[in-house]
C-alpha cells in the first residue's frame, strides 16, 4: 500500500508538471541572455543557462510537458494497433496469419536505417509537426508486435473459460463476446502496456535526437535539452546541462513500476 501510494503521489505530481509546466516557467523557453551562456546556477538562473543563454529552468518545464504529451501521442496508437490486432486473432482466428506476418514485418525491420531514411527525407527545416507524425509513425509501427503478441495470448487464455464456451453455444456473436467477457478481462493488462509504452516512448525520443529525429530547436524536449551533451566539453565541465535526469529518470522508473505493478 505504501508503494502505491508513493506511486499515486508521484503521477500526481508529472501530471500536475505535464498541466501546469509552461505557466510556471520563470521565462519563456525562448528567451536568450547573451550574457548568461553556460552560467552555472545563480538565483536568476536557478537551473543555469545552455549555450545560447536560455534557461534551464524554464526549458525543463516545457519540456515536461511536451515530452510527456509526445510520449502519450506516440504510446496511444501503439496500445490501439496491439489491442485491435492482438484480440482480433484471438477472436477472429482467421485474422492470424495477417497478424502475425504483419507484426514479423515490423520486427524484422532494420529499424536503423529506417530512421536514417525517413530523416534524410524529411527536409532540414522540417516543422514540429512533421516531426512529431513522423514520430508517431515510427513508434506505432515498431512497438506494437511484442503488446499485440501478450494480449493475443491472455485474449486465447479467456476464449477458453467454460463461461465464454457456453455463451458461444448459445448463441452470442463475436462482437458480443469480446465486448462483454475478452475486452473486460484484458483492460488491466492493456493499462500495464499503455505504461510502458509511454515509458518507451518517452525514452525513444531521447535517443531519436541522436538521428535529428527530435523536436527542431527552439522547442524543449528532454531529447534536444540533453543533445547538446554530446559535446565533450559541455558534458564534462557544465554539470547543470543534465539536469533533465532530474525529472526523466524518475518518470521512465515510475512507468516502468506502474507497468510492473498493475501486471
Amino acid at each position: 500500500m505504501t508503494r502505491r501510494r508513493w506511486m499515486v503521489g508521484g503521477f500526481a505530481v508529472w501530471l500536475s508538471l505535464v498541466v501546469l509546466g509552461p505557466w510556471l516557467a520563470p521565462t519563456s523557453y525562448r528567451i536568450q541572455d547573451r550574457d548568461a551562456t553556460l552560467e552555472a546556477p545563480t538565483p536568476g538562473h536557478r537551473l543555469g543557462t545552455d549555450e545560447f543563454g536560455r534557461d534551464e529552468a524554464s526549458r525543463l518545464l516545457w519540456a515536461s510537458t511536451l515530452s510527456s504529451l509526445l510520449g502519450l501521442a506516440m504510446a496511444t496508437p501503439a496500445l490501439g494497433i496491439a489491442v485491435g490486432v492482438g484480440l482480433g486473432m484471438a477472436v477472429w482466428p482467421a485474422t492470424m496469419d495477417w497478424g502475425r506476418a504483419a507484426g514479423e514485418v515490423c520486427r524484422g525491420l532494420p529499424w536503423i536505417f529506417v530512421l536514417v531514411a525517413v530523416r534524410a527525407a524529411l527536409p532540414l527545416n522540417a516543422g514540429a509537426g512533421s516531426v512529431a507524425a513522423a514520430l508517431v509513425i515510427l513508434f506505432a509501427a515498431a512497438a506494437w508486435p511484442v503488446a499485440a503478441w501478450t494480449l493475443y495470448g491472455a485474449a486465447r487464455q479467456v476464449m477458453q473459460q467454460d463461461y465464454v464456451q457456453a455463451a458461444r453455444g448459445l448463441g452470442a456473436s463475436r462482437w458480443h463476446l469480446l465486448r462483454r467477457h475478452v475486452w473486460p478481462n484484458l483492460r488491466g493488462l492493456a493499462a500495464t502496456y499503455f505504461a510502458l509504452l509511454v515509458a518507451a516512448a518517452i525514452g525513444a525520443e531521447v535517443s531519436l535526437e541522436l538521428v535529428g529525429l527530435g523536436l527542431p530547436q527552439p522547442w524543449p524536449t528532454f531529447g534536444n535539452m540533453l543533445d547538446s551533451l554530446r559535446d565533450y566539453s559541455l558534458a564534462t565541465h557544465c554539470w547543470w546541462l543534465y539536469s533533465p535526469l532530474l525529472i526523466l529518470v524518475p518518470l521512465l522508473l515510475g512507468l516502468s513500476l506502474a507497468g510492473m505493478e498493475r501486471n
